[in-house]
């Protein structure tokens, strides 16, 4: 368990590293073309600096700036300037690799993941379990030294859960759909109590928000042949949960980060594949659907989506990105979707990638350090693009800090990639990754190496 170890991917095979005694794993990272705007490819001249005016680029002025790498500088001030900038391996280079670690090798048809600190030491701890069963937590001990500890079993829920403190006594506890269980204050030695909660059982997708603004978390719950539901926490969170129905419901497309405000009312709304749930009283007792989002696809498990609110083109207005998942390999697309009006009206597709394996995982975080959203995904369950039916893992590099170009980098080839979750796990200021199967047993830290790289870089 920990132990560092080469990816077995058969004879030829495609695993971007490979074990060398102590040295770190270090990845290839396969660039694909940037996209403009209508969608064509950037060009690509090797090491050429090549400047392409394009008059529809908007300066991108409230960069975070502070501690970005000078190529990462550079390439800002061409864009703010109004060019575009392609075909530099040095700026492709100055992307993170990410050095492969296995957390552990345990369970099957797993989700319930998060990355939190479960024992208060600094450092994140990665959570994960199965279907109706075990649930446990790995604590972080160094990127090889993962060591396991048991929260409980007999989770309520299929897929979805989620960590966060819910009796208010300073330790994270974990919700599996109608089961809760709560933190000791030792984790690592003493058991967590099992609760149930009076939640829907089966959950596919478990989110954490303050749905009715009174400065307290809810969980909103979707499960297909149940609906939406949102559940407000009692003072006494062993007590049964106040249910809310939100509405009708389809496999999965709220999670992992679905519910935010769309209208810009100051209160939480929450996103489902082809539409949105509007909080039309900001106290989640009266909701509207709107039909309006064009994501959603026609597959195995009909519209099942990952969701991610978020300002992806810094206009103050949240936006929408979605992967396809649960559906036929070769066909999934990861796309963003621009709120034009602010107000949950009217939405423009941005695509971002397309013809992927079945796309189970989403996180959307700024991977490179450079003030804007990338985002992440990897093939799951439903099969892979690589060869043989291998699994690629995805970083989509968001180009010009609006969205409307971006750059593929394949981070990883090989294992199963299932409800994966982004967080700086080391407190080193960059975002790793940790996943593992729906099938399978293989629990994957993919430990970015941005921060180590640019101190290589600048060191005298």
């Amino acid at each position: 368990m920990g132990a560092q170890s080469k990816p077995d991917w058969g004879n030829g095979g495609k695993a971007l590293s490979e074990s060398k005694s102590e040295e770190p794993i270090m990845r290839k990272s396969v660039i694909r073309p940037g996209k403009t705007e209508n969608g064509s490819d950037m060009p690509n001249e090797g090491c050429t600096i090549a400047l392409y005016h394009n008059g529809h680029l908007r300066p991108s002025g409230g960069s975070r700036m502070r501690d970005v790498h000078p190529f990462v500088a550079i390439r800002h001030a061409l864009l703010a300037a109004g060019f575009w900038l392609a075909g530099c391996a040095g700026f492709a280079e100055d992307f993170p690799k990410f050095e492969y670690h296995e957390i552990d090798k345990i369970g099957n048809r797993m989700g319930q993941t998060s990355l939190v600190d479960v024992n208060r030491d600094g450092k994140l701890d990665w959570i994960a379990g199965c279907s109706h069963g075990d649930v446990w937590w790995f604590e972080y001990q160094g990127p090889d030294r993962w060591v396991r500890h048991t929260i409980g079993s007999k989770a309520g829920t299929e897929v979805g859960g989620v960590a966060f403190d819910v009796d208010k006594d300073g330790w994270v506890d974990q919700v599996s759909g109608s089961t809760w269980f709560r933190n000791p204050g030792d984790p690592a030695s003493k058991e967590w109590a099992r609760f149930p909660n009076g939640a829907i059982d089966n959950a596919h997708d478990v989110v954490v928000a303050d749905i009715d603004g009174d400065g307290k978390l809810d969980v909103v719950m979707m499960q297909d042949s149940a609906g939406v539901f949102w559940y407000k926490i009692p003072a006494d969170p062993t007590q049964p949960w106040k249910s809310y129905r939100v509405g009708a419901a389809v496999h999965g497309g709220i999670g992992p980060r679905g519910v935010g405000d769309l209208d810009g009312d100051g209160d939480p709304d929450i996103v489902r594949s082809t539409g949105w749930y509007e909080n039309v009283d900001s106290k989640g007792e009266q909701w509207q659907w709107h039909e309006n989002i064009p994501g959603g696809h026609g597959g195995r498990f009909k519209d099942t989506t990952r969701a991610w609110i978020a300002d992806v083109n810094k206009d103050g207005h949240n936006d929408v990105v979605m992967t396809d998942c649960d559906t036929e390999i070769n066909s999934c697309r990861v796309h963003w979707f621009e709120n034009t009006d602010g107000k949950g009206g009217a939405w423009q597709e941005h695509m971002i990638a397309t013809d992927k394996g079945d796309l189970h995982t989403l996180a959307v975080a700024d991977f490179d350090n450079d003030g804007d959203l990338d985002v992440f995904s990897g093939e799951g369950p439903l099969g892979g693009t690589g060869d043989d039916g291998k699994r690629r893992w995805f970083i989509w590099e968001n180009l010009d800090g609006r969205g409307k170009a971006w750059r593929e980098h394949l981070i990883l080839e090989g294992p199963e990639c299932h409800e994966g979750v982004a967080a700086d796990v080391d407190g080193d200021g960059d975002i790793d990754i940790c996943s593992k199967p729906w099938r399978g047993n293989l629990h994957v830290y993919l430990k970015n190496m941005l921060v180590e790289h640019r101190g290589r870089v600048g060191a005298p």
